[in-house]
């Protein structure tokens, strides 16, 4: 049974989530400030965190870029915000996937099995990739198919679980184009044109984090390429 922390500050959104999620076959545990939440966390190491932004102590945003230092494990944040540009910023700190309040628990259930199903079939295709070697190479950078890890130059580089599976996919192509369509479907899981800027954000991220503007190539209207 997968585990997920809620970790949400109104009484009425939490227990109705958590009894929505639990029906759906989800071990749910539930946390109702920011204070000590990198610890609960660690105390209860979920498969996902649906984390609120508006939080009593220590918003959400703080919070993710402190857990996005050292831990992976995907996040969804809760706002009251629905813009674009606050979609894209929750992003670029580090979540996973954005969910604007008032939301349906179908819909925010939906974006959870997505996110889920995405991470197994990675393990099972990284458990298949071990079979001929257990990690990929690419100038200073190494990534571990076992640990889903990512370093550069030796040092540990922590990504989201969407980030990583976009950088595996640009280096096992080996500079061929990785379309957007590819990444939207694919990886990030979602077959909307609404949620076409997370891929630029995704982008921007892995620039970023790996210190390295020349290493993702653009291709105007067809997607990306690793630059060999």
């Amino acid at each position: 049974m997968k585990k997920i922390l809620i970790i949400e500050d109104d009484k009425g959104i939490s227990t109705s989530l958590k009894l929505y999620l639990e029906n759906s076959d989800f071990e749910v545990f539930l946390h109702n400030e920011g204070f000590y939440a990198i610890e609960k966390i660690s105390e209860v190491v979920p498969d996902l965190i649906i984390l609120d932004i508006n939080l009593p102590g220590k918003d959400g945003i703080e919070i993710t870029k402190e857990y996005r230092q050292n831990g992976n494990i995907p996040i969804i944040m809760l706002t009251a915000r629905s813009s674009e540009l606050d979609r894209i910023n929750g992003l670029e700190i580090g979540a996973d996937d954005y969910i604007a309040k008032p939301f349906s628990p179908r819909e925010l259930l939906a974006r959870i099995n997505t996110i889920i199903r995405r991470i197994g079939e990675q393990k099972i295709q990284d458990q298949k990739d071990d079979l001929q070697s257990d990690k990929l190479k690419f100038r200073d950078i190494g990534i571990d198919l076992t640990k889903r890890s990512v370093t550069k130059s030796n040092k540990l580089i922590t990504l989201t679980s969407n980030e990583y599976d976009i950088l595996k996919k640009l280096v096992e192509e080996n500079g061929k184009i990785v379309s957007r369509e590819y990444i939207m479907k694919e990886i990030i899981g979602y077959d909307n044109y609404l949620y076409d800027r997370t891929i630029d954000t995704h982008i921007k991220n892995l620039r970023k984090k790996l210190d390295a503007k020349d290493l993702i190539l653009t291709i105007r209207g067809e997607g990306y390429r690793i630059n060999i």
